[in-house]
């Protein structure tokens, strides 16, 4: 018997899908167009003007994105998506607007974030300075070119993982324009890696492939925020979701290795791991090697600094970010934000559903989908918030025989939609 799909029940006429395929791409295009027109409010890095490799080559429509005309496209754009979620729609126009629309927002200046700068700026530190990313802030090279366009400055160390700040050493000779590019490429090269391993993983599993991949592919808040914004979650979800595909094709070793690399390349994948290693000696073999390897080279490059990486993730934690469900309960409540109690209560549910998953998982139960619920409560409870991190939880989703799971994301989206868009 074949798997549910993950669009609910209830379906339309067959072009209503098509149709918001059409619409999804028209919204995403003008917002492209518009925010290569001009610096804006909703391109952080053009606070000081945006240079013409910033713009990148798409022509400029209009005088620029403002936070009405970006509200309006973007809420049409997540009704599309449900919609097309919703009801059928023809496979090759499918796969042609989620191409499109991730080469739409590769070409887009910046979107909503200037993390793609700080990830630049980390890089030339320890490639180009000499300066450690896990022992120094952007404050540490003022006269760096990278730090004009980076607009969370402070002497934190770089939160990231350290092989993907290895890796970014690469982008250092490239200057900043050329490391932005190659930044945003990697990024929706990873993202549309993302679709395939998910069309995959859904296929081995017996869902629907193509399902699976709009579910990913077409999300409003991975095209604008992730690929947009270029942000390194999309590198370590697509390194998850290959060491996922080896786990399910049986290769274990090559599986847990590489579920531990995607760790090192962002905590935030780790959620996956635990899961994965259950009942699976040889995965826990391969995870162990792929360990060792990592901190060896980790130690060789950064030395007892390393540790500021894990402090630097910590200190972030404490962070509050206004929209963050925490936040907004304490908000709620009338306390005006998270206080000490909501965080614990916080703590506690993630805590708890940690324990319940994994108990699950070890009883049997499915473990991507397990994986899911936990990365849906580390979300959901985390005091430090942003759109992109739906990205850890779509693919997971996606694939998971639970669909509640799916329909859980989709909640999540839906908040995060609300209140982050300026409305």
């Amino acid at each position: 018997m074949a798997t549910p799909s993950i669009a609910l029940p209830r379906t339309l006429a067959p072009r209503v899908g098509d149709g918001a395929l059409a619409g999804l791409v028209a919204c995403g295009l003008v917002i492209c167009l518009r925010a290569a027109a001009a610096p804006s409010g909703l391109i952080p890095a053009s606070w000081h003007g945006m240079p013409g490799w910033m713009a990148g080559p798409l022509p400029g429509v209009g005088t620029g994105l403002t936070d009405g005309a970006f509200a309006a496209l973007f809420v049409v754009m997540c009704a599309c998506y449900l919609v097309a979620l919703l009801t059928r729609f023809d496979a090759r126009l499918m796969i042609a607007a989620v191409v499109v629309l991730h080469a739409l927002f590769l070409l887009a200046p910046p979107l909503l974030s200037s993390d793609v700068f700080g990830y630049i700026d980390w890089a030339r530190m320890g490639a180009l300075h000499d300066l450690d990313p896990y022992a120094h802030g952007s404050l540490a090279a003022p006269h760096d070119p990278a730090f004009a366009y980076f607009r969370w400055r402070s002497e934190m160390p770089s939160p990231y993982g350290p092989a993907f700040t290895l890796a970014s050493y690469i982008t250092a000779p490239l200057g900043v324009a050329g490391a932005f590019w190659a930044m945003k490429a990697s990024c929706a090269a990873a993202s549309l890696g993302c679709v395939a391993l998910v069309a995959s993983c859904a296929r081995r599993l017996g869902k629907d492939p193509l399902r699976a991949a709009a579910f990913v592919g077409l999300n409003p808040l991975l095209l604008v925020w992730a690929i947009g914004g270029a942000h390194n979650d999309l590198l370590a979800t697509v390194t998850a979701l290959g060491g996922v595909r080896l786990l399910l094709g049986g290769r274990e070793r090559r599986g847990g290795a590489i579920l531990v690399l995607a760790a090192a390349l962002k905590a935030s994948a780790g959620v996956v791991l635990p899961y994965a290693l259950i009942g699976r000696r040889r995965a826990l073999v391969g995870a162990v090697a792929g360990a060792v390897a990592i901190l060896v080279a980790a130690f060789a490059a950064f030395g007892s600094d390393l540790g500021g990486f894990l402090n630097a993730n910590r200190d972030q934690q404490q962070m509050v970010a206004r929209t963050s469900v925490p936040n907004q309960l304490g908000v709620l409540l009338g306390s005006g934000g998270i206080t000490p109690v909501i965080r614990a209560l916080a703590f506690t549910v993630l805590g708890a559903t940690l324990a319940w998953t994994l108990w699950r998982a070890w009883r049997g139960a499915d473990w991507i989908g397990c994986a899911g619920w936990a990365t849906l409560a580390l979300i959901a409870c985390s005091a430090w918030l942003m759109p992109w991190y739906v990205v850890w939880l779509l693919p997971l989703a996606a694939i998971a025989r639970d669909r509640r799971l799916a329909i859980g994301t989709l909640l999540l989206c839906a908040y995060v939609v609300a209140v982050r868009t300026p409305f």
